[in-house]
């Protein structure tokens, strides 16, 4: 079996290899994991080894089947991601082209999309039928979004399974999936990938250089989806505004509220949380920097391994920080973003509770 296009993962690849050699693929699989690490890449890689017409190293990505498959053409293969009722099939056609383009990162529906009981009504009675051809797969993407009514629709697809018919469950969030479900399926379970796996494929598909790899390595933090996401984003500029914004935390309210105008400006809701994301990892940085011996700080594992300097400088301009504080302080602004809170009152508040957890160095003049 060949998949070459899936990002390690390499224990979940040998696992699914054994099922097709031994004719003994389960009707339903739950791969379960973190966001970007490639659950629906390896599903829709699998539904081609299953119906690919290769002896050998499945999927081929050459016969028939896989490149149907690859074009979401297949009569017997379904895709199904959450929507909501004011999507047009135009827009459910792009997303699907988004996945051709780059299984990683699939193209969001705006909104707060879920999986309704209609479209699992529809799979039942496609289920209820005889395959076009050999087999029939179908993926649902972010399965924690079905509705409650969906959600027990599927569990009686799950309990009576149709012949011949193969349901593959993708989800970051497998405890909001009910526990019935997630008993009738064989769990996959993915893990973060590594730094190296995720800056080899950068320098390979997408000729980065390796230090610039590794730099967006260490910030994706195990997610390919994330890296992608930095490429198209201004990293640098979101990097020196997240160290600006705890610069800030020590400056007057009316230098605050400049700054948060400035950001709100801007940035949208999403790219105001990556800057909030960087800034806990810039925090986690500086709880190394500050608990390790001065000998041991040129290899530690950080991610802002580039400004190590800079994170030095930091930690020594306070007598005190209580960073696991900050940490949780930030997180919560995060969530209060998540629920739609306002802006500016989020990020002003944000920086009055960081100040609280530092502890500037006082200023003693020379004798």
């Amino acid at each position: 079996m060949s998949f070459d296009q899936i990002i390690g993962q390499e224990t979940i690849k040998t696992i699914l290899l054994q099922t097709i050699e031994q004719k003994r693929i389960a009707h339903a699989y739950l791969f379960a994991g973190p966001d970007g690490v490639g659950k629906e890449a390896m599903a829709i890689e699998f539904a081609k080894a299953i119906f690919c017409e290769a002896s050998q190293n499945r999927p081929c990505n050459a016969c028939s089947a896989c490149r149907r498959i690859g074009s979401f053409s297949h009569p017997d293969f379904f895709f199904l991601f959450p929507s909501n009722k004011s999507v047009t099939v135009e827009n459910e056609r792009a997303v699907l082209d988004s996945l051709m383009e780059q299984p990683y990162c699939r193209t969001p529906i705006a909104g707060n999309p879920t999986i309704s009981i209609d479209k699992i009504r529809e799979l039942r009675r496609i289920g209820a039928l005889k395959p076009m051809e050999k087999y029939r797969v179908i993926i649902i993407a972010e399965a924690d979004r079905m509705t409650a009514e969906a959600a027990n629709s599927l569990l009686k697809m799950l309990e009576e399974p149709p012949n011949y018919t193969y349901l593959i469950l993708c989800t970051a969030h497998i405890n909001a999936l009910l526990p019935t479900i997630v008993s009738r399926c064989q769990r996959c379970r993915f893990g973060f990938l590594a730094d190296a796996e995720i800056e080899k494929r950068l320098i390979d598909s997408h000729g980065l250089s390796s230090a610039e790899a590794q730099k967006i390595a260490r910030i994706a933090q195990g997610s390919f989806r994330r890296a992608l996401d930095w490429l198209q984003e201004d990293l640098a500029q979101q990097r020196e505004d997240a160290v600006d914004l705890l610069r800030c935390c020590f400056k007057d309210p009316m230098a605050q509220l400049q700054l948060v105008e400035a950001f709100t400006t801007r940035y949208d809701k999403g790219a105001l949380k990556d800057v909030l994301g960087l800034i806990l990892l810039w925090l986690r940085d500086a709880l190394m920097v500050k608990i390790e011996s001065p000998a041991t700080k040129a290899n530690l594992p950080i991610t802002n391994f580039d400004q190590l300097d800079t994170l030095q400088k930091f930690v020594g301009a306070f007598d005190e920080i209580d960073i696991p504080q900050c940490l949780i302080e930030v997180e919560t602004a995060i969530e209060q973003i998540d629920r739609n809170a306002n802006l500016t009152l989020v990020i002003m508040a944000l920086m009055h509770r960081l100040r609280s957890h530092f502890q500037l160095k006082q200023y003693v003049p020379e004798a």
